[in-house]
């Protein structure tokens, strides 16, 4: 499972205005611009990341096959831990699984009003690294929310 992140726009024009689905954000130049694609290969988790003043790199939201949650809280990433030590490019960033999970651990602590809804995602993905499924062979259930067929 192919996880990444990639950038977003800057934080102080953009976050206050971001929502799921989003495909553009505010330039410092104040005109919009598209967000890069998603690399065709990234089937795992998607984050998104914004650029604080000062340097500063925040995840800012998630987003895992049909399903995307925008954070209320940002959290501040570490290279070494979120990224495997890669640097931050304008480009997607292709994350390990263990980058991925550090980066999810931490999103779900800094944003305790969302845990139901994060917790949820976390294991859509959990389930469907153990049973080695792509995102697009999960179905899901309406009335209960149960994935291929688990009790919910």
């Amino acid at each position: 499972m192919l996880h990444v992140i990639r950038f977003e726009g800057g934080f102080e024009r953009n976050f206050a205005t971001l929502h799921a689905g989003a495909g553009d954000y505010e330039g410092d130049d104040g005109s919009r611009h598209a967000v890069a694609p998603w690399p065709v290969a990234a089937d795992g988790v998607r984050f998104g990341f914004m650029e604080q003043r000062g340097k500063r790199f925040l995840a800012v939201r998630v987003r895992y096959g049909d399903e995307e949650i925008v954070l209320r809280h940002a959290v501040r990433l570490d290279p070494s831990r979120h990224l495997g030590g890669r640097r931050f490019t304008a480009s997607p960033i292709p994350l390990g699984d263990e980058s991925a999970g550090a980066l999810f651990a931490d999103i779900v602590d800094l944003n305790p009003e969302q845990r139901p809804e994060l917790t949820a995602l976390r294991e859509r993905v959990r389930h469907a690294l153990r049973a080695g499924l792509p995102v697009s062979g999960r179905t899901q259930t309406r009335a209960t929310g149960a994935i291929d067929g688990e009790k919910a």
